[in-house]
């Protein structure tokens, strides 16, 4: 499965689902992506640690890409 994030225009209410849905947050992606998953992280300001929440992410065998700028 695919999830977005985009921390101008997301939230975490959203289904994050497309880049139209994205979550705010990459904290909440951790929470729902599993192994296999690819997270597409969009530039942007995030307050969480964004280095610990990829490795996180990493770890639990999700790919994660960085979208380029709008």
């Amino acid at each position: 499965m695919h999830w977005f994030v985009d921390s101008r225009s997301g939230s975490d209410a959203n289904d994050g689902r497309t880049p139209e849905t994205a979550f705010r947050s990459v904290q909440h992606a951790v929470h729902v992506a599993g192994a296999g998953d690819t997270v597409f992280i969009a530039p942007g300001a995030y307050d969480q640690s964004l280095p610990k929440q990829i490795s996180a992410l990493r770890q639990a065998n999700v790919v994660v890409a960085v979208l380029g700028g709008h």
